[in-house]
């Protein structure tokens, strides 16, 4: 039997047990990548406006507090 050990389980840590474990430069990335990704996510929201709906400023910020943002 070999046994292996992982640094982590994905879908076992939190959001906030991620970030501990990963360096300043890890950390600072995946904030830059998150960042595009949320920007184009809310571009093509708003090109769509008839499929997504007209959303504010207001309900952005609602939606990024659910992630933690």
């Amino acid at each position: 039997d070999e046994t292996f050990s992982f640094k982590y389980s994905p879908g076992k840590l939190r959001g906030n047990q991620y970030k501990s474990m990963m360096t300043k430069e890890e950390l600072e990335e995946e904030q830059r990548v998150q960042r595009e990704q949320l920007a184009a996510i809310f571009r093509l929201m708003k090109e769509r406006s008839d499929t997504f709906g007209e959303m504010s400023e207001g309900d952005m910020k609602e939606q990024l507090r659910l992630y933690d943002i």
